[in-house]
């Protein structure tokens, strides 16, 4: 049996600690935690720094999660989360309100899309969104997270998303915006898009929260055309009815 390789150990440890502190860390903080030397949390540190894992503030006093660190998950299937009983829901809410479904979670700076209807919907602008990533505040999927999640994670999200490079880069800095999002989402009960990622500027959705033993865990979507309704005539009309499909979602999950 071979040994194990210490520096690999040690590194993948700071990755780890880092990410449980759920914000930015400074050396002292992580090598309280692991028990390494701080000086060698240092040397590691910078090593992950010029990997791109691992970026730094400006004063050189805090580090924190790269969002390339997600390329370290692309490759892992989430096919053990939900049961057959996932997919079964998720199929009677498309044959109810005819528009596909997609059910995501929030992973590293964006929702990662884990199930949908897409491929079984006559109306689906696409067939491929399993592993699809959507940006947490151009889609009603992330908006909807956002505004559940706890204090705490959403001070993580958004500081993710204010020193990364990713679409929500510069909303996310915008206080005023924030607030307005946040404070309609939680009014409404529900989060909402329409066109606002260009990406998908033609289609226009709504989205409620998936709790797992009254834990959040991600967002149940449903997507239409613009031109067909707007995400509040949607709401009136499916709002209550995807509460009910999110609730049993969340007892089919497996975490």
């Amino acid at each position: 049996m071979y040994k194990t390789v210490q520096g690999v150990e040690r590194g993948l440890k700071i990755l780890e600690t880092i990410n449980e502190i759920g914000c930015r860390a400074t050396c002292h903080q992580i090598s309280v935690i692991t028990g390494i030397h701080r000086t060698t949390v240092r040397r590691y540190l910078e090593t992950l720094v010029a990997l791109n894992y691992i970026q730094r503030s400006a004063d050189d006093t805090f580090f924190y999660l790269s969002p390339n660190v997600r390329k370290l998950s692309d490759g892992y299937r989430h096919e053990s989360v939900h049961s057959p009983k996932t997919l079964e829901l998720m199929n009677e809410l498309t044959a109810h309100v005819m528009w596909p479904a997609d059910l995501s979670t929030f992973k590293l700076d964006s929702m990662l899309v884990i199930e949908s209807t897409h491929r079984s919907s006559r109306l689906s602008l696409t067939t491929s969104m399993i592993g699809k990533r959507l940006p947490m505040l151009m889609t009603a999927s992330g908006k909807a997270y956002l505004a559940n999640c706890s204090d705490k994670q959403r001070k993580y999200i958004l500081d993710i998303l204010k020193n990364g490079t990713s679409l929500d880069a510069r909303l996310a800095g915008d206080e005023t915006y924030l607030n307005r999002v946040l404070a309609e989402t939680r009014r409404k009960g529900y989060g909402q898009n329409s066109g606002e990622w260009g990406e998908y500027s033609k289609i226009a959705s709504i989205a409620v929260p998936v709790y797992v033993q009254g834990e959040l865990f991600g967002s149940l979507n449903i997507i239409f055309h613009r031109s067909y309704m707007s995400p509040d005539e949607a709401a009136e009309k499916f709002y209550d009815y995807m509460l009910e499909k999110a609730r049993l979602i969340g007892e089919s999950l497996r975490i």
